[in-house]
């Protein structure tokens, strides 16, 4: 056993040794990096280009040089061009030539341009034939791309990059870098990929690009039209399809690699694939670094003898003999690694281009065979301009189509490069470059002479003697640029004219130091080859590449080493004629000994090629002519796309209006509809004097439903709102027996149910009925009512709208009465010079007119803001009416009017006596008095018992000495109401004309109506002191308003008012302003100055800068209105300090704010990218490429506007949130919010859409990377758990267990409350009516107290919804046994001001709605009073600011409820009546000393029935303040907490300021919320 183990193991060691194991060394790198180990980077891809001469940019750092040179066109004019045709004069020929084109793409890659592009155009001069008749042309030139990190002072000039590796090491055969290489390569065998696998090596070609290799494909100047990169084959030059030309060698080079690959695989058949495909690598590059080095740059060089094939250039050798001469900067040996091989400026932009003007202008393609050799050249067929044949193929017509011709005859064209002679070696380019270089779609063909000159320029290179200086040769003069003989000794006359040419466009200078070095080297040019200057740069880089190469073939240190001495031998003896041999099937009979030289030619060229000649051979021509200039608007195919989504877009605003009206509309049908149900029908035992009808009143105010009644006993008509209050009347008693008539317009289209009264003298009565049969029975009543007074009448036939057009509404009516006040007011206050001034604008015709008008009772009444029905006013009415005629007159208001403004108090008492003395009996009864006391209760909508009448009466009466019984004559009466007590108070009343005509009129008389308030509340303010100062020390006054007198101080005035009443929220408003334009004016800089250079800044200019700063606000503003949205947030920071500092409550106006902000730039945004998608538009696709690194487009398609807008995430989602912008701003306007709040609701919750595609918006990374989590990300996560909160309690269905119709249109609601919901009193919930819609919701103060076990509101109906949801809890409308509607609840949210128990003094104080949350407050103190707990609170202050206390009359029976509990006197509650601050009016003044009589004896208010004191005016919070100090002298601290308008609020936090600065006084601490 131990001996067959050592058997198996002596066995496999042989069979090991057998093994033909894969040479072990480095591989060359595919991209250049660590070939040089000491300084990586050296001979790298992207590797900067060095320079031998000192940078000469214009600034030193990156302008262009050569600003004062000539122009390129010119240049190459003048230098380059001359008589072509000529031929080598050294046997130079086409494979030479082109070959030289494929070294350049072997080593250097610097023409793409630099991303962002700069353009340094070329002017295109007059003469020029590109002009083509234009007036103006530039041809395009876009700037070199270059290293980022440079550029950026003149120590740190801009470096162009290299984008290959300089290295002679494949990147012509296998790509720039591994990727490529790969995407090449068959992985079998060592192969490169082929498209027929079953093909012979010498009939092969690559593989098709069907995987989209990025070739240069720029389109085809012959065709004009792009095409798709996948019709080239996989080879590694990217470029290599530029010409045929040049595209035969890449295939020469595919198949060598594979023969190569194949021999190694005969040889070694144990290798794998990798193996096989490395060593064939490493033996190709070899193999084109001998031919290069020690074949082709000889040739290149110099050949000093067109007879003598060994009379090249001699290259040193690669190890250079100590004894071997040299130059300095020649003087290599071997590798070393401080050699840098990288490509100098001056070889990149000007040396390695000598080869240009040996191009020839096409080449002859010979067939098989070497007998007959002229009919071994080929003709061809051209389909330009019409279809024929030519013998030669075109290069200016063959750009980028060359597969055509290498295809089917790549043999042909290799016989036919060695025998095509290249052009003469001197100054002069060929048109097809000169003239017809290949360009882009918008410049078909370009002047590639101009283009090496613009290029030298644009890498910012000195002029040729500073160049000359660098390489080690000196400067010369003008005459030593080329100073060898030709011809016999005789300067070639071309080139003489042509550096005269030159010169003089140099202004003739004594030294070509500016002269650009690409003129200058070829100017230098002789028949042996470049010049001096050109010859070392070319033989400088070449020698460095060598000896820089770590992996050069030739390198025998053993360290790097790559071949053995005989593999060097055998590549030594390789040639480019031996690579064609054994690739083609080109016999060596065919080709010349030299392929790079066209001596000893088998078959030469049976003429040299001539461009634009019209040559013929055989009587076909030679060769073709090139195709002209073409351009190309970029814009094409976006001409109706384009202004088509604009308009689309734009449409939608006025769409998006329509379909919000039409909805409206849709909602009033199915109102109406719903009225007629709901309408209730007269039945037979229905009152036929009254209907129920919609009456409209003018097309401001729009419709009301009314109640009409005919009162034929009183010969009017009453039009009363639904709850019987009056609204105007129609009186027929002044038309009654006349011969006036009433006038009927009827209705004859839609649903023939409208009807118009007229009266003359009265505003029309125009109104709406369920449908036709309805109106018939109006019009019956109408009739027979009419008849019984014996009032003619007419009827009229109109459409709707010729009714409402022509009625004479309550709009138009009032018009007139203003003026017609206003000169009642000028001649009532005597025609002061202010008042003239006011009303000499009024023509005589008109003054006559207004003198002429005659007020109707409603429009009296009205004038005096009184009802019509009133008692008062049907007395004033009648006592005015002098003339009985049922109206009241210019002249009779007038005497009116002037007895209240300048009358004294004994006038006007006369007055008020007349008015109810009837009968002119000279006295009143008791009854008439309680008809006057009463009447004047009724103008304050307040009521008294019976009994407190009589209480009142009888003290009025004792005051006067009367007897109970007695009757009031005028002296009496006298002593009641203009006694010495309140003389003064009657004689400042007058009446308060409510026309807005004569506000202004008021303001100059202000002085006047100030004395007036000042003696009222003075008199008050006695009888004050009077009834209180007895109880309490507590000092509760009234204070008025100065108002200046001038309309400029007046504007002053509110504006400083406005700037104190709101100071934090101007404050915050103006800080995110400021905000926001720093935003905007950040990123506007940033694209403006920092971004000047890059990208859509580069084509759009300023609007991106615009467009991006807009972009950056609204993803600061969308992501803010998420804030302003979370809602419980809020209301937490409600509850802390920062309420003092941060208006919380005006979240909503901040809200709008935010979002006005939001839409202002959105739409600058639009229109900015509006304009800069029309030049993204412009664009080629290779530039857009590089502007928006996420959206590669392929080569051959082209970027339209519609590709922009609608095939990108960031265009669809832009044009997607235009549209989502648009519905919600549309439907967010306060008309939509009144009428169709459910709509608004809807479209508001698209803003889940519009963050969604806001995010995906920037997603697409079109301009820059995505900003928008910046700004959303704390906002977004802020709202979302919010928004979770309110989720978890919204949805609770919570039953209503009560529903009462209150007074003043108030809803009071009572539901239960849910077991969880912990609120404190004075917060406040959102609810929704399922019966409403489930998802809109309102915000609604809580009205019941924390300790009561159901939740209440009450809500007024001011608004569509609230008046909606009144209807819904309407016991009328809900079916007997049915429940009502359940609610969601949303809430609680708010601040409870639940520290008042905190304080030993509490002050609460409430202002207009503001006073709501203290309803629920009040009850809550009032329990807590009867709690065994004790708390610090000793005495609780209630002040109740109020316009007029029937807006809130439902808190009266709140506050009525705590009087009755608080048993312990904790509450004492204070009232405030604005309303008659405002009104010191005759029918007020009478009821302040009503008031005052009534306090004295009831010991509570006439206007609310509460012991709570009733105040007239405003308060004066430091006088009550102050005065807390005396009613409670040991209190240290006082707690006050407002709630309110902000101007109320502000004037506590004033007097709570002031108080505080005051020594001895106890601290007062102010806690505030505004509503």
């Amino acid at each position: 056993m131990t001996s067959y183990r050592i058997f198996l193991f002596l066995l496999s060691f042989l069979l090991a040794d057998c093994q033909d194991d894969p040479p072990e060394h480095e591989l060359p790198p595919f991209d250049g990096w660590f070939n040089n180990l000491v300084h990586p980077d050296w001979g790298g891809i992207d590797g900067q280009l060095l320079r031998r001469s000192v940078p000469k940019y214009a600034d030193g750092v990156y302008h262009p040089s050569g600003a004062d040179r000539p122009n390129p066109f010119e240049l190459s004019k003048a230098a380059h061009h001359g008589e072509a045709g000529l031929g080598s004069k050294r046997h130079r020929n086409a494979l030479l030539v082109f070959f030289g084109q494929q070294i350049v793409e072997e080593i250097l890659d610097s023409q793409r341009p630099g991303c962002p592009i700069e353009y340094f155009n070329i002017p295109v001069p007059k003469d020029h034939p590109f002009l083509q008749g234009k007036e103006s042309l530039e041809m395009p030139f876009p700037r070199t791309r270059y290293d980022s990190r440079t550029g950026y002072s003149p120590n740190n000039p801009r470096q162009q990059l290299n984008e290959i590796s300089p290295y002679i090491d494949g990147t012509l055969m296998y790509g720039p870098g591994k990727a490529w290489t790969d995407a090449i390569r068959e992985f079998k065998d060592g192969r490169l990929k082929t498209n027929d696998s079953t093909a012979y090596i010498n009939a092969s070609f690559p593989a098709v690009n069907d995987i989209r290799l990025p070739f240069a494909n720029p389109p085809a100047p012959r065709d004009h039209f792009l095409r798709p990169v996948n019709r080239f084959w996989r080879i590694g030059n990217p470029r290599g399809f530029e010409n045929p030309f040049l595209l035969t060698f890449g295939v020469l080079f595919f198949r060598w690699h594979n023969y190569v690959a194949s021999d190694l695989k005969a040889k070694h058949k144990d290798w794998n694939d990798e193996v096989l495909f490395n060593e064939a690598r490493r033996l190709v590059i070899a193999y084109h670094q001998k031919i290069i080095m020690y074949d082709w740059l000889p040739r290149w060089l110099q050949i000093e003898n067109a007879t003598d094939s060994t009379t090249f250039f001699k290259v040193p050798s690669y190890y250079r003999d100590i004894s071997e001469p040299c130059k300095e900067q020649f003087c290599f040996s071997g590798y070393s690694s401080e050699i840098h091989p990288g490509i100098t400026q001056e070889f990149q932009t000007a040396a390695m281009r000598w080869g240009h003007t040996v191009v020839t202008p096409g080449i002859w393609t010979r067939g098989a065979g070497t007998s007959d050799c002229p009919s071994r050249y080929q003709n061809h067929t051209v389909s330009s301009p019409t279809s024929h044949k030519v013998h030669a193929i075109r290069l200016c017509n063959a750009y980028w189509v060359g597969q055509e011709s290498v295809g089917p005859n790549i043999e042909g064209l290799i016989r036919g490069m060695t025998s095509t002679l290249s052009e003469q070696e001197d100054h002069i380019l060929v048109p097809d470059l000169r003239e017809h270089l290949f360009g882009t779609l918008d410049f078909s063909r370009r002047d590639l002479a101009a283009l090496n000159i613009q290029r030298a320029r644009d890498h910012g290179l000195p002029g040729y003697n500073d160049i000359r200086q660098a390489y080690g040769l000196p400067r010369v003069d003008w005459t030593g640029i080329n100073n060898l003989t030709v011809n016999s000794g005789k300067i070639n006359q071309s080139l003489i004219d042509a550096i005269e040419r030159v010169r003089s466009l140099y202004g003739n200078s004594s030294a070509p130091d500016e002269l650009d070095l690409f003129v200058g080297g070829m100017l230098e040019t002789t028949f042996d080859g470049p010049g001096p200057l050109f010859r070392n740069i070319l033989l400088e880089q070449f020698l460095r590449i060598r000896h820089g190469d770590r992996f050069w073939y030739e390198n025998t240190d053993e360290r790097f080493r790559q071949f053995d001495d005989a593999t060097i031998a055998e590549i030594n003896s390789v040639t480019l004629k031996d690579i064609i041999l054994k690739v083609t099937t080109i016999p060596s009979s065919e080709l010349p000994p030299d392929v790079f030289s066209s001596l000893n030619d088998p078959c030469p060229q049976p003429s040299q090629l001539e461009a634009d000649s019209n040559q013929m051979e055989q009587s076909i021509p030679t060769i073709e002519n090139c195709t002209r200039l073409q351009h190309y608007d970029y814009f094409s195919g976006s001409e109706v796309s384009f202004p088509l989504t604009f308009i689309f877009l734009g449409l939608c605003v006025p769409a998006t209006i329509g379909i919000m009206l039409f909805l409206n509309k849709r909602k009033q049908k199915e109102i109406a509809e719903a009225r007629k149900r709901l309408a209730p029908r007269r039945q037979k035992t229905a009152d036929p004097n009254t209907f129920t009808v919609v009456e409209w009143v003018g097309p401001k105010n729009g419709e009301r439903t009314d109640k009409v009644v005919f009162d034929k006993e009183r010969k009017k008509i009453h039009v009363n709102d639904l709850r019987r209050k009056p609204l105007r009347m129609l009186d027929f008693r002044r038309i009654e027996g006349t011969v006036q008539k009433v006038h009927f317009r009827i209705s004859t289209d839609h649903e023939n149910n409208m009807l118009s009264v007229r009266l003359p003298g009265e505003i029309d009565l125009i109104l709406k009925f369920n449908d036709m049969e309805e109106r018939g029975g109006f019009i019956m009543t109408l009739e027979g009512f009419l008849r019984d007074l014996k009032i003619n009448r007419e009827k009229h036939q109109f459409t709707e709208k010729t009714i409402m057009d022509e009625a004479n509404t309550k709009e138009k009516r009032q018009e007139l009465l203003d003026t017609f006040f206003r000169v009642v007011c000028l001649q009532g206050f005597k025609h002061t010079k202010s008042n003239l001034e006011m009303g000499h604008n009024l023509q005589l015709e008109e003054l006559n007119k207004i003198r002429n008008i005659q007020l109707t009772r409603t429009e009296f009444s009205e004038a005096l803001g009184l009802k019509p029905t009133s008692v008062f006013v049907r007395n004033m009415f009648l006592m005015v009416d002098k003339d009985k005629n049922g109206f009241v007159g210019f002249e009779e208001f007038l005497d009116l009017f002037q007895i209240l403004a300048a009358g004294d108090a004994e006038e006007k008492a006369q007055m008020i006596f007349n008015m109810y003395d009837i009968k002119k009996q000279g006295h009143l009864t008791r009854q008439d008095f309680s008809k006057m006391l009463k009447s004047l209760l009724d103008l304050s909508d307040t009521s008294i018992d019976q009994k407190d009448l009589n209480n009142l009466i009888d003290t009025m009466y004792s005051s006067a000495g009367l007897s109970p019984s007695e009757k009031i004559g005028f002296e009496s009466f006298k002593k009641i109401f203009a006694s010495e007590e309140y003389g003064s108070t009657l004689q400042n009343a007058t009446l308060n004309i409510t026309s807005d005509a004569v506000g202004d009129l008021k303001q100059n008389k202000s002085a006047k109506f100030e004395q007036r308030r000042k003696t009222f509340i003075k008199s008050y303010r006695t009888l004050d002191r009077k009834a209180d100062n007895r109880k309490t020390k507590v000092l509760v006054t009234t204070k008025q308003k100065e108002f200046p007198q001038t309309k400029l101080r007046q504007k002053w005035f509110e504006f400083i008012s406005y700037v104190e009443n709101y100071r934090l929220q101007i404050f915050w408003v103006t800080l995110y302003s400021l905000v926001t334009v720093g935003i905007f004016v950040e990123r506007a800089y940033y694209y403006s100055v920092d971004r000047e250079h890059g990208g859509l800044r580069r084509i759009a200019g300023y609007g991106v800068t615009i467009t991006r700063g807009a972009a950056s606000v609204m993803m600061w503003a969308y992501s803010c209105l998420l804030v302003t949205m979370s809602r419980n947030t809020i209301t937490f920071m409600r509850e802390t300090f920062l309420h003092r500092f941060i208006p919380f409550d005006s979240a909503i106006a901040m809200h709008k704010f935010i979002a006005a902000l939001a839409l202002v730039f959105t739409v600058v945004h639009c229109v900015g990218h509006g304009i800069n998608l029309y030049h993204i538009s412009t664009q080629p696709s290779s530039d857009a490429n590089c502007y928006f690194r996420e959206y590669f487009r392929a080569t051959d398609v082209l970027a339209s506007f519609h590709y922009w807008a609608f095939q990108t995430i960031t265009g669809m989602t832009g044009i997607i949130l235009t549209l989502i912008v648009i519905v919600m701003y549309v439907f967010a306007m306060p008309f939509v919010r009144r009428n169709l709040f459910r709509a608004f609701w809807i479209t508001h919750s698209f803003y889940i859409l519009l963050y969604i595609f806001l995010i995906m918006h920037g997603l697409g990374r079109l301009v820059q990377s995505p900003l928008t989590h910046y700004y959303l990300l704390g906002p977004l996560i802020l709202f979302v758990l919010d928004k979770l909160f309110s989720l978890s309690r919204n949805q609770i269905l919570i039953e209503v267990k009560q529903a009462e119709l209150l007074p003043s249109e108030v809803t009071a609601l009572k539901f239960r409350r849910p077991l969880n919901f912990e609120y404190k009193s004075g917060q406040w919930v959102r609810i929704a009516c399922i019966k409403l819609g489930d998802s809109e919701y309102h915000p609604f103060t809580l009205t019941s107290a924390p300790h009561e076990d159901f939740l209440s509101l009450h809500i007024r109906a001011v608004g569509p919804w609230t008046t909606n949801l009144r209807r819904v809890y309407d016991a009328n409308n809900i079916e007997e046994g049915d429940k009502y509607p359940p609610l969601y609840v949303d809430g609680p949210f708010g601040e409870g001001h639940q520290d008042w128990y905190k304080y030993p003094v509490a002050v609460l104080v409430g202002g207009g709605i503001g006073v709501t949350p203290f309803a629920s407050i009040l009850k809550d103190i009032v329990y807590r009073s009867k709690s065994p707990v004790k708390f610090p609170c000793q005495k609780v202050y209630f002040i109740w600011v109020t316009r007029s206390q029937k807006q809130f009359e439902w808190l009266t029976d709140v506050i009525r409820e705590v009087e009755t509990n608080d048993t312990n006197n904790l509450v004492a509650t204070h009232i405030f009546i604005t309303q008659f601050q405002q009104k010191f009016d005759l029918r007020t003044t009478m009821l302040y000393i009503c008031e005052r009589h009534f306090q004295k004896i009831a010991g509570k208010s006439l206007f609310t029935g509460l012991a709570a004191k009733t105040h007239f005016g405003r308060p004066n919070f430091q006088d009550f303040l102050q005065s807390l100090k005396y009613e409670h002298p040991n209190v240290k601290q006082v707690g006050v907490f407002s709630c309110g308008p902000p101007p109320m609020t502000l004037q506590v936090e004033k007097a709570k300021t002031a108080v505080n600065k005051l020594q001895g006084f106890p601290t007062y601490s102010h806690h505030f919320e505004n509503f």
